[in-house]
């Protein structure tokens, strides 16, 4: 990505975008621009999505804080953020392989069974 150090990470439900000095404003105007993005995928401040509760009713440690960037990237359906080495690997070369993509807000993804063993 141009305007990432890092780029995505996270899954590509949830993509944790690591904005270049001074870029970050490009980036979200670029993104806004693109209707696809803009249709399948919700933005957010990273800070704004901790606020929101979505990391969990605590804000992020602050040990973990630097490894969400600065915006999130959540699909609000089925789309998934990929690069093109991965979609060449899993969609596009001669044996296409199906992954598996989880962590957004469909219902299904939120009704996650957690069981705490002592």
């Amino acid at each position: 990505l141009d305007y990432a150090n890092i780029g995505v990470h996270g899954k590509g439900r949830h993509g944790y975008l690591h904005c270049k000095s001074g870029r970050r404003k490009e980036l979200e105007a670029l993104w806004s621009q693109n209707a696809e993005l803009t249709e399948k995928f919700l933005l957010l401040d990273v800070d704004d999505a901790a606020a929101m509760g979505l990391f969990g009713p605590e804000a992020p440690l602050a040990a973990v804080r630097p490894r969400l960037g600065d915006l999130v990237a959540i699909s609000l359906g089925a789309a998934t953020l990929c690069t093109g080495e991965e979609v060449s690997h899993f969609r596009t070369c001669s044996k296409p392989k199906c992954q598996g993509g989880h962590g957004s807000l469909l219902p299904d993804e939120l009704r996650i069974p957690f069981i705490c063993l002592p």
